[in-house]
């Protein structure tokens, strides 16, 4: 099997220190958003629907395109995209076009994240699991810094998106030299009916953890002070849980070269578990909550390197990668569904009973599917 090369490399770190910047500046926009076309309270929120959507819809584009010659020239595709939807959302020119503008950085997003996990999680050899977590580490770095573009002295609210652009038209050369089509075999030949209840699974396993890692991310600061924390705290608690997130995925990259996917994810899930239960005990809350972000941070590329353990890469990564990235979509909504129907101080339980479900998947997995 081709190995990465050395710029592929260089190119799908850095291509993830943009994906996670491009991810992190809705939050901090939307005030301004909001004031700029003169929105409805919580419409701005529009933003990050858009974006998911085109992340999936840029997913899934790898399934036509498998295996063809045009797939070389992905990746530089996408950065062109994420280019041009940042320059579109950073020039407001209206509402409908700026939305299209987030709809666009979701299709490079997508692109970018299928093809670049996809390559690292095979593309390295017995190194590839340690290099998929160095991958989604550079992540979170990128997810880190780019709102402090906010606090530039000359920024409004459009400029971090400027920045994006300029970032992204830079990489575009480097992504036109990167070939995603990497011979990715199976790792097990198994029959055509067991890898196909094999996809499904994982795609419900990432699905289901990523619904917890995206609903604990936009609950925790409000679920705080429904228990009684100060806003001060409750914000400082929500920061140390992101810093604790990125060291996570660092400190993931000697475990995987320890330890079996497999178990690096059941021990994610159940240390997710016990401190989202955790939490109801009020004097506990913000340590749980600053504790959970080294717990949820293995649990993506891990589970990825799961599913690539046990039947590759391969063909099947767009699935796979589109069940994670639903779930990181429906999961928030489906909570703030539920909540109504018990109090803001059960956010944490019913962020918990989803753990569960992924908790029994990976279990069914492990004893039908991966044994």
């Amino acid at each position: 099997m081709r190995r990465l090369s050395p710029l592929t490399t260089v190119t799908g770190l850095l291509s993830f220190v943009l994906v996670g910047a491009s991810q992190a500046l809705y939050g901090p926009a939307l005030p301004g958003l909001t004031q700029t076309f003169q929105l409805q309270p919580g419409a701005a929120g529009m933003m990050m629907s858009v974006h998911n959507a085109g992340a999936v819809l840029g997913v899934l584009s790898a399934v036509p395109l498998a295996g063809r010659a045009v797939a070389r020239w992905r990746v530089g595709v996408a950065f062109a995209l994420l280019g041009l939807g940042s320059l579109t959302v950073g020039a407001g020119f209206s509402w409908a076009l700026t939305l299209v503008g987030g709809l666009v950085i979701g299709l490079g997003f997508g692109v970018l994240v299928g093809s670049i996990n996809g390559m690292f999680a095979v593309g390295y050899g017995r190194r590839s699991p340690a290099m998929l977590n160095l991958l989604n580490a550079v992540f979170g770095v990128g997810a880190i810094l780019s709102p402090l573009l906010f606090l530039l002295d000359f920024a409004e609210w459009n400029t971090p998106f400027f920045i994006l652009a300029a970032f992204a038209a830079v990489m575009v050369p480097l992504g036109l030299m990167t070939d995603d089509r990497l011979p990715m075999a199976d790792t097990h030949e198994l029959p055509a009916r067991k890898k196909r209840n094999a996809v499904l699974a994982f795609m419900v396993l990432l699905g289901l953890g990523v619904a917890v890692e995206a609903s604990t991310v936009a609950y925790a600061t409000s679920y705080l002070i429904t228990k009684g924390v100060a806003l001060d705290r409750a914000t400082t608690a929500t920061s140390l849980f992101f810093l604790l997130f990125t060291f996570g995925r660092l400190a993931a990259i000697p475990l995987s070269l320890r330890l079996k996917p497999y178990q690096i994810v059941f021990g994610s899930l159940l240390m997710t578990t016990a401190l989202l239960l955790a939490s109801n005990v009020t004097s506990f809350a913000p340590i749980a909550v600053v504790l959970l972000g080294t717990s949820i941070a293995v649990y993506f590329p891990n589970s990825f390197n799961w599913a690539n353990a046990t039947f590759g890469a391969g063909g099947s990564t767009p699935y796979i990668m589109a069940g994670a990235l639903l779930g990181g979509a429906l999961g928030p909504a489906l909570v703030a569904q539920i909540v109504p129907l018990t109090s803001e101080g059960a956010i944490m339980g019913i962020i918990a009973a989803i753990g569960v479900l992924a908790l029994l998947t990976a279990v069914w997995i492990k004893l039908r599917i991966a044994a």
